[in-house]
């Protein structure tokens, strides 16, 4: 049986700055899926991981790096494979910009994965992600059933309105954690039932706690 093994988080400092995260283990954990409000590269440093990226199942190798555009939705998939050592750097275009090379980099893996831009309906995610109106609601707005605007939903952006409202909220709530503020106060403020309900979401999206998280990131 293998040891569990967790997600390690921190941050060079600065508002520009890149967050970075490393995996160490033999079996990789799965991760629901979830998107990011940054770039991802995912550099696998030795054994290997695998991950279902729009729509495919994509196994990245010792000294093989994969690309996820900022807001794409992925997930980590169970794989076992001794020694494996990942590095996940998350970055904003203000930090992209500040190294060319990197800018570089994404867009070769982008080429070569044949990564392409999600189709969306911009009303779809903008309002889920600022709106206080219900699912069933927004789509009434747009002239559709709750069903046939989730279906639309999951065809363009490639999960549900629900599942991607709750990510949504758990991206606001990394970046208060990063900035210093409480779990309890977060969970309480990016709408999350109590404190248990934002963990359990937390930890199934970023494979760690938010108490664990927020004290890698003081």
């Amino acid at each position: 049986m293998h040891r569990r093994e967790y997600w390690t988080y921190w941050s060079d400092g600065g508002v520009s700055a890149a967050e970075y995260g490393l995996w160490t283990g033999d079996a990789a954990p799965a991760l629901g899926t979830h998107f990011h409000d940054e770039g991802q590269l995912t550099l696998v440093l030795s054994g290997s991981r695998k991950f279902e990226l729009h729509g495919e199942v994509m196994h990245v190798k010792a000294g093989q790096c994969l690309y996820v555009p900022a807001g794409v939705p992925h997930r980590s998939l169970p794989h076992v494979a001794a020694g494996t050592q990942c590095l996940n750097i998350y970055y904003t275009p203000e930090y992209a910009q500040q190294f060319p090379a990197l800018m570089q980099i994404a867009s070769v893996l982008a080429t070569q994965q044949g990564a392409t831009q999600v189709v969306r309906s911009v009303a779809c995610t903008e309002e889920l992600r600022h709106s206080i109106l219900s699912i069933a609601d927004i789509a009434a707005s747009s002239g559709l059933s709750r069903e046939a605007y989730s279906r639309k939903f999951v065809r363009d952006v490639g999960m549900s309105p629900h599942a991607y409202r709750i990510v949504a909220r758990l991206n606001a709530a990394r970046r208060r954690l990063r900035d210093g503020a409480g779990v309890a106060e977060t969970a309480a403020d990016c709408g999350f039932a109590d404190q248990s309900h934002f963990g359990r979401h937390f930890f199934r999206a970023f494979g760690v706690t938010p108490a664990a998280y927020r004290n890698r990131m003081r």
